[in-house]
């Protein structure tokens, strides 16, 4: 399969079942006021194109492995990364161009390099990185400076 200039395998099967398995990603198990902001947000954050490859994958999009915040970009406007995992190898890999899915939305593969979630561990897995620019804030409570 490819996705931008990278290419690798996929097993569909292994990554759907182990998404089944998790209660809750990353950002839903995090009590921080930047994944409770995002956790509200994330379904106007992330692209159709983007939720169309997660299931391509077999990822359940609201089972990040990480969610984190970067900072405030303009006065409401936040900048948000993290990644998700799936079940596959890279086949070509290097300083390939970010694929851009939507309005600031970036996303990019790497080998598995951050924590994975607890269903993932022991499988090959491929890291799927995002960058998502302008997140709205909508929590109650001003953002920390």
């Amino acid at each position: 399969m490819q996705f931008g200039e990278w290419q690798f395998t996929l097993d569909r099967e292994a990554t759907v079942g182990a998404y089944a398995k998790e209660e809750a990603g990353g950002s839903d198990t995090c009590t921080c006021i930047w994944c409770r902001n995002f956790r509200l947000v994330r379904d106007r954050v992330y692209p159709p194109a983007f939720l169309a490859f997660l299931d391509s994958v077999g990822i359940d999009p609201k089972k990040d492995g990480e969610i984190y915040h970067n900072g405030e970009l303009l006065p409401g406007a936040h900048f948000y990364a993290g990644w998700f995992h799936f079940v596959g190898s890279l086949d070509r890999t290097g300083d390939l161009a970010v694929v851009e899915m939507g309005p600031g939305f970036k996303v990019s593969l790497c080998r598995k390099c951050a924590p994975e979630l607890a269903s993932l561990k022991g499988l090959p897995l491929v890291q799927m990185e995002i960058q998502a620019e302008g997140v709205p804030w909508v929590l109650d409570e001003a953002a920390p400076e």
